[in-house]
């Protein structure tokens, strides 16, 4: 673990994964600023011992508080909601703020940039990375790739990295595992659909990966456990554990992934298995809970 004692850390959008970084860092020794638009997050990480700003990512407000004495910066804004112009205020305008504060001040620190694996859309259940990956097939996907190409072209960073994070789950959030606990008979959604996930924790630990690499400079990296599951797969593994029946799938795909639709109910989500083979080649991370049923093994009670 390299030392990073007196350094400064900035956090964007401070929110779920900003809790987690705000502890490591002060544990770190590290000097954290965290500029979130939620006051009880702001409560939660100064009782942790970081400084707080209240404000949005997309606005300016912020810049004067950052200053220009910054190491790191991570920016892990979530949508300010309101559809598609939620989606372009948080992650194109936020990281349009971002690069502006970074060349007003000149920062030439290490740079991260949680973006999403909506990113990348369908590719009919196959494997695919970060060069395979194909283009998003939705607005709130294509957004997410432009705010990537924006921040890998403006940052002045000397180390500038996209995190392309999988789904979420943790301490505190499983919305599944909630759901199962109550016994419902239907799931919306389809069964036979790959689900790329990754635990809170193993999230920090990339980012931390890519801090403590001297060899990076402009990169994308998909964060994702070990092995995708069908979503059909695990919820019959959690409705066992939990000694529940297993629900049906609501418009759940025939064996040859012909969805079945109910009026004016979406398809299914981009169908693709995403592998992390290069953060892990390129950092020596790799993820502490592999699959789902290490994840969530402990969060079951």
């Amino acid at each position: 673990m390299a030392d990073m004692r007196g350094k400064r850390l900035l956090i964007l959008g401070c929110g779920y994964l900003g809790r987690f970084l705000v502890a490591d860092a002060v544990a770190r020794g590290m000097k954290v600023l965290a500029v979130s638009r939620n006051l009880d997050t702001l409560r939660d990480v100064e009782a942790l011992g970081a400084t707080g700003f209240c404000g949005m990512v997309d606005e300016s407000a912020w810049h004067d508080a950052a200053g220009q004495d910054v190491d790191f910066v991570v920016n892990c804004v979530s949508s300010a909601g309101g559809g598609l112009e939620g989606y372009r205020q948080s992650y194109l305008k936020g990281n349009e703020s971002l690069c502006d504060w970074a060349e007003r001040v000149g920062f030439e620190g290490a740079a991260t940039y949680t973006s999403s694996v909506s990113a990348c859309g369908d590719a009919a259940g196959k494997w695919v990375d970060e060069k395979s990956c194909p283009l998003p097939g939705n607005e709130r996907g294509k957004i997410v790739a432009e705010s990537e190409r924006l921040f890998l072209e403006r940052m002045t960073a000397s180390s500038k990295i996209v995190l392309r994070l999988a789904g979420l789950y943790g301490p505190g959030r499983h919305l599944m595992l909630d759901r199962l606990k109550t016994g419902p008979a239907e799931l919306p959604g389809w069964a036979d659909y790959y689900l790329n996930l990754v635990r809170i924790e193993d999230v920090a630990s990339s980012i931390w990966a890519c801090f403590e690499s001297e060899e990076l400079s402009s990169e994308l990296f998909n964060v994702v456990d070990d092995q995708p599951a069908l979503k059909g797969e695990m919820v019959s593994w959690l409705a066992e554990k939990l000694g529940v029946g297993v629900p049906d799938f609501v418009g759940a795909s025939s064996a040859s992934g012909v969805g079945s639709r109910r009026l004016g109910e979406k398809g299914p989500p981009a169908n693709r298995r995403i592998r992390n083979r290069a953060l892990r080649e390129s950092t020596g991370w790799s993820p502490r809970f592999s699959t789902f049923r290490e994840g969530f093994a402990d969060l079951m009670d």
